[in-house]
């Protein structure tokens, strides 16, 4: 009998949105038969003397941010010796980080948005971007710290908000286009999902709370298009050596050029969540998507 340690909360700024990615997951594992144990992160010299004691054969991670997502846990888990879901703990270091994942993709050509970043706040005020940019924390997730800005007071508002959060700061080239998502598992290139907010951007707000965004799958592109960018998506995995479940963001221009956003090397699973959505237009239901994913872990 396969045992599961599933692990959710954590003490990232994402921490509810884990637990919800992880009860979804909870609910699937239960109606799939898996013996599994709950774990959360957030006391950790109790987390560790526990899934040692419990001998899992697989962790399934649905943690979001850091502790969960930037390779902390996966190292954890490799030193432990214990199998589980997700890229590795060097892979989930760079994706974790908008800076690095953008440094890295430049060096392979990747398209991405013109990006400056800063180490000290003193120095981010003092930049005079062409407006509107894009301040990013760069090691957030779930659009937390994300500002569209328009002006210098705005700009250095922004820099402020985000230095509060994080300890440096991303100040990217704003681009007008389509926001799309390529979710991929092992591989297995899902539909383009299409996210189109009624109002602002695609932020915290509009993803969790508001219940007014709409999302297109499969995204109404030409077919030449709707290829190049699923190509661009996998390619990016690839690059980047993901495993299991990922999704690739990219906004595309009105000429069609698209630009790589950011890589999410733990997808949420929520009922709002992009990759659950692209797997059911694929015909894979949630339960099986879940099953999927130990499966393909478990094979490692």
């Amino acid at each position: 009998m396969i045992k599961i340690a599933l692990l959710y909360g954590g003490y990232s700024r994402e921490r509810e949105i884990s637990i919800k990615s992880g009860k979804a997951v909870e609910k699937a594992l239960n109606q799939l038969g898996y013996t599994y144990k709950v774990f959360d992160i957030i006391e950790r010299d109790k987390f560790i003397k526990e899934i040692l004691e419990y001998k899992p054969d697989l962790a399934f991670i649905v943690l979001h941010g850091k502790g969960g997502e930037d390779g902390t846990i996966q190292a954890i888990l490799e030193f432990l010796g214990i199998p589980y879901t997700g890229s590795d703990m060097k892979t989930s270091v760079i994706a974790m980080d908008k800076v690095l994942t953008k440094m890295y993709l430049k060096n392979f050509g990747i398209p991405t948005p013109d990006w400056i970043f800063f180490t000290e706040e003193k120095e981010a005020l003092n930049y005079r971007p062409d407006f509107p940019v894009v301040v990013k924390a760069p090691t957030e997730g779930s659009s937390i710290g994300v500002y569209i800005v328009n002006n210098q007071q705005e700009y250095e508002n922004a820099v402020k908000e985000v230095f509060d959060l994080d300890d440096k700061v991303l100040v990217e080239k704003f681009i007008k286009g389509r926001e799309l998502t390529v979710s991929i598992l092992d591989d297995e290139v899902f539909d383009i999902v299409e996210v189109v907010v009624s109002e602002g951007f695609y932020d915290f707000n509009n993803k969790y709370i508001t219940g007014k965004t709409q999302y297109i799958c499969p995204a109404q592109l030409d077919e030449d298009v709707y290829k190049n960018i699923q190509d661009l998506g996998h390619k990016v995995y690839k690059l980047l050596n993901c495993k299991g479940p990922a999704r690739v963001d990219i906004i595309l221009e009105n000429d069609n050029n698209p630009h790589v956003l950011e890589v999410n090397t733990i997808p949420g699973m929520t009922e709002f969540s992009l990759l659950p959505k692209a797997a059911l237009a694929r015909g894979i239901t949630f339960i099986q998507l879940v099953e999927k994913i130990i499966k393909n872990s478990l094979k490692r």
